[in-house]
């Protein structure tokens, strides 16, 4: 099927403290490689990507001159403070995202093959119980179907939301989206896929959550040097 697949990596990657005072956060060294090829791994060269960039864009475009890829670049303003947010990034890809859609966040990497957008599916990955998730969201599922998207820190659910999705219904996707942008305030910055979700679910609409056995986070330091750890031993 044709979709097209949509990395932000506008933002200033804040929580990666030093490492993304000059380097932008997709392309941190990850034992000799850039973050975002781990990504791309996922994806055949002639799936069409649309990248979002703002904080340091111009390596963006530098690192995919160098790559055979089809490739629409998206500037974000603003990409940090009042009015910015994940939702506010996504938003900007609409006009050239007229079709299913995958979203990737360029902090997460994943090891398994990723299915195609021909029905909505978020991600999860399942931890064991015990485990502190406090700080991610969680997925609450029947099955293979999605209910609920948990806030962080909600108890009792182990599958957490790795901001990776597959959006079939593209159409009411950005309707919401651009109800729930013009609804807030901007000083509100925190409006992401999350939302978009939990409104197409009230309204009905079926998501799958799909579980991923290996998910490997780059967002925050702690994370990301479990991570380097894995991938080195890998």
């Amino acid at each position: 099927m044709e979709y097209k697949v949509i990395i932000t990596t506008s933002g200033t990657g804040s929580r990666l403290k030093e490492l993304t005072q000059k380097t932008n956060k997709a392309l941190i060294d990850i034992n000799g490689r850039p973050a975002i090829e781990y990504i791309l791994d996922r994806y055949l060269p002639n799936v069409p990507l649309v990248v979002t960039i703002g904080y340091l864009g111009d390596q963006i475009k530098n690192y995919f001159a160098k790559k055979n890829r089809k490739i629409e670049f998206v500037e974000v303003n603003p990409y940090e403070g009042p009015g910015s947010s994940l939702g506010y990034s996504l938003l900007q890809t609409e006009s050239v995202v007229q079709c299913p859609f995958i979203f990737h966040a360029c902090d997460t990497i994943v090891l398994e093959d990723i299915a195609e957008p021909n029905r909505n599916w978020a991600a999860a990955f399942p931890v064991k119980e015990g485990v502190d998730v406090s700080q991610y969201r969680t997925h609450k599922k029947e099955g293979d179907n999605l209910i609920k998207i948990n806030d962080k820190g909600v108890p009792g659910f182990n599958a957490v939301h790795i901001g990776l999705i597959g959006i079939k219904d593209y159409k009411k996707f950005w309707e919401i989206l651009n109800n729930l942008h013009n609804s807030r305030t901007p000083e509100d910055t925190s409006l992401s896929d999350v939302h978009v979700i939990e409104a197409m679910l009230n309204e009905g609409i079926s998501f799958e959550s799909i579980d991923l056995p290996t998910w490997l986070d780059t967002g925050n330091l702690e994370a990301l040097n479990k991570t380097i750890d894995k991938l080195k031993k890998d």
